[in-house]
């Protein structure tokens, strides 16, 4: 199955086959696009450069007004997917992205737009270890991407706030006390154990292994040392001695 019988079967179109690498479904309101090797990050991939604008021969490449116009959609409520492609050297036509191969399989992720450049987030929510996380709640499943991202399932974050609440285990921080109903439900989830060192399949407790935090203290807990993040009880005992 070449690419555009594999977006076909899903339903989306584009302009034109040979330059687009984004591609939409307007009768299921979603978005594609293709993912390079080469613009992915550990958590996420890059979709879209500001600089794409043009070619390296000054020329306006009409995929970029395309992709422009697919972001707009996006904006507008449309879910986006992206599907992983592996780029090839084109030395002769630099202005030419050639796909090596490309993964017959749609990833959903989550738009977000830093700078000039926009991103399709692996998760909803991008903070260090903040779990957006079923029956056994089973992480770290690893997918065989350039770099390990590992799955995450949003029903191990509903356990932990069901058993914990939604104060911040740190400084007892109360979203909906102080800002009432527009900060009800409102905290970051810390996974005490960094999920890159669970193995495949490592089912979790939501209860144990999950604590609820606000976006400050969580901050903190990861701030200077990403391998060996603060303990709760080591960023409460620092706040305590200042105070």
């Amino acid at each position: 199955m070449n690419r555009k019988q594999f977006i076909q079967s899903r339903g989306a179109t584009c302009r034109n086959w040979t330059w687009s690498w984004s591609f939409i479904n307007h009768d299921e309101q979603f978005v594609i696009f293709g993912a390079w090797d080469t613009e992915r990050e550990k958590e996420r991939a890059v979709i879209l450069r500001e600089e794409w604008e043009f070619s390296a021969s000054h020329k306006k490449q009409p995929g970029y007004t395309q992709a422009i116009e697919h972001i707009g959609f996006i904006l507008q409520g449309y879910e986006l997917f992206t599907f992983n492609m592996v780029h090839a050297p084109n030395p002769d036509n630099p202005d030419v992205a050639v796909i090596k191969d490309f993964e017959r399989r749609l990833d959903h992720r989550f738009l977000r737009k830093e700078g000039s450049v926009w991103y399709a987030d692996f998760s909803a929510n991008t903070f260090p270890d903040e779990l957006p996380v079923s029956g056994s709640y089973i992480e770290g499943a690893k997918k065989s991407i350039t770099v390990n991202a590992y799955e995450r399932d949003p029903g191990a974050r509903q356990a932990c706030i069901r058993h914990h609440g939604v104060v911040c285990k740190c400084c007892g921080f109360d979203f909906e006390k102080t800002y009432g109903e527009h900060g009800k439900g409102f905290i970051h989830v810390h996974h005490i154990r960094p999920l890159r060192t669970l193995g495949e399949g490592y089912q979790i407790d939501p209860v144990t292994e999950l604590v609820p935090l606000c976006p400050n203290c969580h901050a903190m807990i990861h701030r200077g040392n990403e391998a060996s993040p603060l303990s709760v009880d080591e960023l409460r005992f620092l706040m305590n001695n200042l105070n």
